[in-house]
């Protein structure tokens, strides 16, 4: 229970950190979302930060809409050392809130009533960047649930607006 606790902390940190804003964006694209749980999203808004606190990172969001106190939204979080500045393969690794090498990425996914994050083993995984821009190629991968539900299977393009 603990561990589930303390998981769940650490994907909510993960996700709603304190941060400084560098920038969101919001505009239509065509092959830009995911599939949770066999449930297909598309990408409505991105928004890119660093975090404060610890080991400060790079944040990038993938949300379905925007986000308020009052209204929970699907998405997708990926969190790196610092902002890719070239294409390349990096390498998804298990956890949330460790430590990053440069060439690392943590992953962390929510619909409106559940959070789940990646804990598995290291996955190289093909990011491109063009003009500044991210974009994952996301293979179908396994989420666990931070509250104990069943592990779901994610897979998508995100790329940042």
């Amino acid at each position: 229970m603990k561990k589930t606790l303390t998981l769940a902390a650490a994907v909510i940190v993960l996700f709603m950190s304190a941060c400084k804003k560098d920038g969101s964006t919001k505009k239509t694209s065509g092959d830009n979302g995911w599939t949770l749980d066999g449930v297909s999203y598309k990408t409505g808004l991105t928004y890119k930060t660093t975090t404060s606190g610890g080991e400060p990172t790079t944040l990038i969001n993938f949300w379905t809409a925007a986000p308020n106190a009052d209204h929970r939204v699907n998405g997708v979080a990926v969190s790196f050392k610092q902002s890719p500045a070239a294409s390349g393969t990096f390498h998804l690794k298990g956890g949330v809130g460790g430590t990053l090498a440069a060439d690392e990425f943590e992953l962390a996914a929510s619909t409106l009533t559940k959070t789940y994050a990646y804990l598995g083993s290291t996955v190289d995984i093909t990011v491109t960047v063009t003009g500044g821009k991210v974009k994952i190629v996301i293979p179908e991968i396994s989420l666990k649930s931070t509250a104990g539900d069943p592990d779901v299977k994610l897979s998508g393009t995100v790329q940042e607006m």
